[in-house]
C-alpha cells in the first residue's frame, strides 16, 4: 500500500511539473528540462550497462531533439505537445489498470512478465477515448487514430527498455523517482511514440 501511495504521489508531482513547464511556454526552460532528462536517461543507460549505446543515444536524444525542435518552430505547439505526452500517460494508466484487473494472456512473459493483451487493448482504448475528446475539442478528426498509434508505440518503447533491463538483470533503471525507479523507467513509453507523433502532427 505504501509503495502505491509513493508511486501515486510521485506521479502527481511529475504531472504538476510537466504542466508547469509547458504552461510557462518558455523555450529555454522547456529545452533545459528536456536536455536534463535526456542526460540522466543516457547516464542510466550507461550505468546499467545496456547493450547498444548507439541505439540508446539515438532513441533518447531523438526524443529530446524532436521535442525541443517541435515547440521551437511554433510556440502554439506547446499545447499539442502536452496532449502527446498526456496520451502516453493515459495509455500507460489504462494498460496498467486493465492489465492488473483482467490480464490473463501474457504477450512476452520472458521479457516483461506483467504485460498482457488485455492491458494493451485497455491502453489503446484509453488513447482512443482521449483522442475522441481532443479531436472534438480541436476539430481534428484523425486524432483518435493518431493517439491509438501513439499508444501502441508507447507499448513498444516500454517493451524495448524492459528487454534491456532483463538483459542486464535490473528491475529499475535507477532510483531517482520514488515508486517508479529511474528516468528511463518513466520516459521509455515516450522514446518512440513522441517523436513519431510529432512528425505526424
Amino acid at each position: 500500500m505504501n509503495i502505491m501511495l509513493t508511486r501515486l504521489a510521485t506521479s502527481i508531482l511529475l504531472v504538476l511539473i510537466i504542466f508547469l513547464i509547458i504552461s510557462l511556454e518558455n523555450i529555454w526552460i522547456f529545452s533545459l528540462s528536456i536536455f536534463f532528462v535526456c542526460i540522466i536517461g543516457i547516464s542510466e543507460w550507461v550505468g546499467n550497462k545496456f547493450e547498444n549505446l548507439f541505439l540508446g543515444l539515438f532513441l533518447i536524444f531523438g526524443f529530446g531533439s524532436c521535442s525541443i525542435l517541435y515547440v521551437f518552430l511554433n510556440e502554439s505547439f506547446y499545447l499539442l505537445y502536452g496532449l502527446i505526452i498526456m496520451n502516453t500517460a493515459i495509455f500507460d494508466t489504462f494498460a496498467y489498470v486493465i492489465g492488473s484487473k483482467f490480464g490473463a494472456n501474457f504477450i512476452v512473459k520472458k521479457i516483461s512478465p506483467n504485460k498482457t493483451l488485455e492491458g494493451l487493448v485497455g491502453g489503446m482504448i484509453g488513447s482512443i477515448i482521449f483522442g475522441l475528446m481532443c479531436g472534438h475539442i480541436f476539430e481534428i478528426n484523425f486524432l483518435p487514430l493518431i493517439f491509438m498509434l501513439g499508444g501502441f508505440l508507447a507499448f513498444i518503447g516500454d517493451l524495448l527498455i524492459s528487454y534491456f533491463k532483463r538483459q542486464s538483470g535490473v528491475k529499475d533503471t535507477g532510483s531517482i523517482l520514488p515508486g517508479h525507479g529511474g528516468i528511463l523507467d518513466r520516459i521509455d513509453s515516450h522514446l518512440i511514440s513522441t517523436p513519431i507523433l510529432i512528425l505526424l502532427l
